[in-house]
């Protein structure tokens, strides 16, 4: 039997804690960096409480639009933007001032959901798999009839 003295306890004990203080030091700092997280966006989010409508107002009255402006359509793509936007964000055109703003964002539904465009399959011209065969074209002759042979 092997004898274990106190001293080899000891020794073994901080072999292992010399060898376990890298991942300690990683948990110790992801949570850490996990409460710095929280804590800032609790900031954030009073901050943006706090002076989110002043920026809002001073943005709009920059780019020359009424305080009270709404989101904008596009004419050319009908895509919807945002109000302090000079040009549109998914075409590039340039608001125009005659841009319809959305006063209630529900109250057109063309807007969001384009209308589609119409069918043009047809399917008397389909000849990929499981197509019928193209008839045979009628002939103005009649059927040869074949000879003695």
């Amino acid at each position: 039997m092997i004898e274990t003295t106190w001293e080899d306890v000891v020794g073994f004990a901080r072999s292992i804690v010399s060898l376990l203080w890298i991942p300690l030091a990683v948990a110790v700092g992801g949570i850490g960096l996990s409460v710095a997280w929280v804590a800032s966006r609790m900031v954030v989010r009073r901050v943006e409480r706090r002076y989110g409508p002043v920026v809002i107002r001073w943005s709009r009255r920059r780019a020359g639009l009424r305080v009270d402006a709404r989101p904008w359509a596009c004419l050319a793509c009908r895509s919807v933007n945002a109000p302090t936007s000079v040009a549109c964000y998914h075409c590039g055109v340039a608001r125009p001032r005659e841009a319809p703003e959305l006063r209630e964002v529900a109250t057109d539904p063309g807007i969001f959901h384009p209308a589609e465009a119409p069918n043009q399959f047809d399917p008397s011209l389909y000849r990929g798999p499981g197509a019928p065969p193209p008839a045979a074209p009628a002939s103005r002759d009649p059927p040869a009839t074949p000879g003695p042979g």
